[in-house]
């Protein structure tokens, strides 16, 4: 059970630190509350039961300590609502190894009926000071069992009521309605039903006076029901509840992460809200680009192969279009009821290299663009027509030779004249044009480098935008994840927390101690 609940500490405590390093909650109070938890006052293995006076200002509570003492331990009277410290009483022999040094006043006695049992004296929680607060919250998780005073002028004190709600299960209480010299059996039954009300179905109060001869006074009974309690079973028991009712506490508080997290339909919405939100801004970028493609497409047109383009479409306008649209989509997070921090970490990314991505996109298409001119049915044509306006000359030149050739033959044998005037003309009309024609359709059909720009630039714009879109899916994938990796974490330590929970701590129907608790 021990070791259970020591691990479970260390966990809790490494998953707070890293889910708060990464947004996924807002704060790390459980974790500071459990490493007070791992710093026991006690070294070995037995130890004392831990017995605190509190109340407010004026009731008793220090008077009532000195009469348990039988001397003057606590400051009392006037000058106690201004003291600052803790104020213990305990057996000589007994060891206190981990004794804070600061704000602490110690007191020992030789009674050895009360050698198991240590008493402590609280500051006035309902003092103005501050640093009694801290001073009495600091020193909660050590003690077993909470006597709280109260006299019947000031049993409705606010302030301690509200601690005796904020920490009732913690502790086994004991209830003393002091200066009952001056006390109406009313007050005491009023005080009773409040006690009701806060979840104690039988609690054990006690009337007392620091004027021993008063009626009915019942130091005594409070006494005896302290040393009956100074047991190890007692402490024992007292401990594996405490463990209960913080472990129950821890899984309240991460049952409360798992709702901050969200759910899988908040998700599915989100990323619906970012790809209509996207669709707008995309045409508000596309329609602002329009403008600016022709004299960019000139400037490409008029780049040799190894100069590097200026200024690209991307500027500090489309930049804060892109940043208006994750803003929003952070905010549908928030409104979804996811947490805002991890989805910011994974949107930096997309947000710091949009216009480097970009650019780069449009100056690469632009660039495919220029060197493979047109499409492929024009690029198809070109290619024939090239090699046709180098065939097809020599085919002209090699039929023209051929014809002289074989004419200048055939004129030695019949005698005729040797070709003539109509002969030259045409074979020089058939050698331009077989030339003249592919370079008057190369001229023609050649796409323009502006048009090829151009063409390149529309192209770049689609697929930036594209990616950009895709960036943001990659990070909202990526919080997914995280998310699903952080639920994981979480039930992992609900489960240890219901496995430490499920061995129940008994205690006898209408015991003392079990009138002590709160369910």
């Amino acid at each position: 059970m021990a070791y259970d609940y020591s691990e479970l500490l260390q966990r809790v405590e490494g998953w707070t630190q890293q889910a708060y390093e990464l947004g996924w909650i807002s704060d790390i109070s459980p974790a500071s509350f459990l490493q007070k938890e791992k710093i026991p006052l006690f070294g070995n293995s037995t130890r004392p039961l831990i017995v605190a006076f509190m109340g407010g200002t004026g009731v008793g509570k220090s008077s009532l300590l000195n009469r348990l003492a039988g001397k003057p331990i606590a400051k009392a009277g006037v000058a106690r609502p201004t003291s600052k410290e803790v104020t213990l009483f305990h057996h000589r022999e007994m060891t206190l190894p981990n004794l804070p040094t600061t704000d602490i006043r110690v007191t020992n006695h030789d009674d050895d009926s009360q050698k198991n049992v240590v008493w402590i004296d609280m500051p006035d929680f309902d003092s103005t000071d501050a640093h009694n607060k801290e001073l009495v919250l600091s020193w909660l998780p050590h003690i077993d069992v909470l006597i709280y005073v109260v006299s019947p002028e000031r049993y409705r004190d606010e302030k301690a009521w509200r601690l005796l709600l904020s920490e009732g299960a913690n502790h086994a209480w004991l209830f003393v309605m002091n200066q009952w010299d001056r006390g109406q059996i009313e007050q005491a039954t009023d005080f009773a039903k409040q006690l009701h009300f806060a979840g104690f179905d039988a609690p054990l109060i006690f009337k007392t006076s620091c004027i021993e001869t008063v009626e009915n006074d019942e130091f005594l009974k409070l006494a005896e029901t302290l040393t009956s309690l100074a047991t190890q079973k007692t402490i024992e028991q007292l401990e594996q509840r405490g463990e209960h009712v913080r472990v129950q506490a821890l899984q309240n508080q991460l049952q409360n992460y798992l709702m901050q997290f969200g759910n899988e339909t908040a998700l599915k919405k989100l990323h619906s809200h970012w790809l209509s939100n996207w669709k707008t801004t995309a045409t508000q970028l596309q329609q602002s680009f329009a403008w600016r493609l022709q004299p960019l497409a000139e400037q490409f047109a008029s780049l040799s192969p190894f100069e590097k383009s200026g200024d690209l479409l991307w500027d500090d306008w489309a930049q804060t279009c892109f940043d208006d649209a994750l803003n929003v989509l952070i905010i549908d997070a928030q409104t979804l009821g996811l947490p805002t921090t991890p989805l910011e970490i994974e949107l930096l990314v997309a947000r710091e290299k949009a216009q480097k991505q970009f650019n780069s996109h449009v100056e690469l298409q632009t660039r495919q663009a220029l060197v493979q001119r047109g499409n492929a049915v024009q690029r198809a044509l070109l290619k024939f027509v090239t090699v046709a306006e180098i065939i097809l000359p020599l085919a002209a030149m090699s039929w023209v030779g051929f014809q002289v050739v074989n004419g200048y033959y055939e004129s030695n044998q019949t005698h005729d004249h040797y070709l003539n005037l109509d002969f030259a003309i045409h074979s020089t009309l058939v050698c331009g044009l077989s030339w003249l024609v592919p370079f008057f359709i190369l001229k023609k059909c050649q796409p323009s480098l502006e048009k090829c720009a151009l063409r390149g630039l529309n192209k770049g714009i689609s697929q930036g935008l594209a990616n950009l879109n895709h960036e943001v899916g990659v990070a909202i994938e990526r919080f997914q994840q995280q998310r699903a990796t952080q639920l994981q974490n979480v039930n992992a330590l609900l489960v240890l927390c219901e496995k430490i929970t499920s061995e129940k701590v008994e205690f006898a129907p209408n015991s003392t101690l079990e009138r002590m608790l709160i369910d």
